[in-house]
């Protein structure tokens, strides 16, 4: 009888000490897509969005410190079937990448979606710069009823350490500063 209240205090303090431990953990913001425009264009749709709360603390200290950070969005249309699973029916990958140079002391980003790469003086300016997607084109790769109920969905992923392979091999577990949004999804106007 004793036994029992001594387990559920042992496990209480265990849980109330983690949870004081990882602090980040408890209360991080997870990253979101927002401000989502989408037009319609003669083979597909223009595509413009933000990535919010893409950066957390760590993700800053790794391009502080020089690492690469990439950044990859995956943007696709789907045709809305009731009775099947939905259908794709057009996708675009690409990416952006952030890297710190300390020795000109400027923020290179890549925008891979226009192929295009310049330097920045500050970490904002480069956060604000990699995190705004303009007129993305998704082309239809199939033919679609102009009737057919389409559907966007976005997505982002950021990778920014790498552990050596070793390593990685053996902390297979350790996850340092990726974050992942949810799928962004808003149905298209016919």
């Amino acid at each position: 009888m004793k036994n029992g209240p001594l387990k559920r205090w042992g496990f209480f303090c265990l849980i109330f000490s983690l949870w004081i431990g990882f602090p980040p953990l408890a209360f991080s913001q997870k990253a979101t897509i927002r401000e989502v425009t989408a037009r319609r264009i003669d083979s597909g749709w223009k595509v413009s969005f933000s990535l919010v709360d893409g950066f957390n603390e760590k993700t800053e200290e790794a391009i502080e410190s020089g690492v690469e950070t990439i950044f990859t969005f995956f943007v696709e249309v789907y045709q809305r079937r009731p009775w099947l699973w939905d259908r794709k029916v057009g996708s675009f990958r690409f990416h952006h990448t952030l890297r710190f140079d300390p020795i000109r002391n400027e923020y290179q980003v890549t925008l891979g979606e226009i192929g295009e790469s310049f330097f920045v003086t500050t970490l904002e300016e480069a956060k604000r710069k990699v995190s705004r997607v303009e007129d993305v084109e998704v082309q239809l790769s199939t033919l679609v009823s102009p009737r057919a109920p389409l559907e966007l969905r976005i997505k982002a992923q950021v990778d920014s350490i790498r552990l050596p392979f070793p390593l990685e091999q053996l902390l297979f577990f350790v996850s340092l500063s990726d974050a992942e949004t949810d799928w962004y999804i808003q149905p298209l106007p016919p």
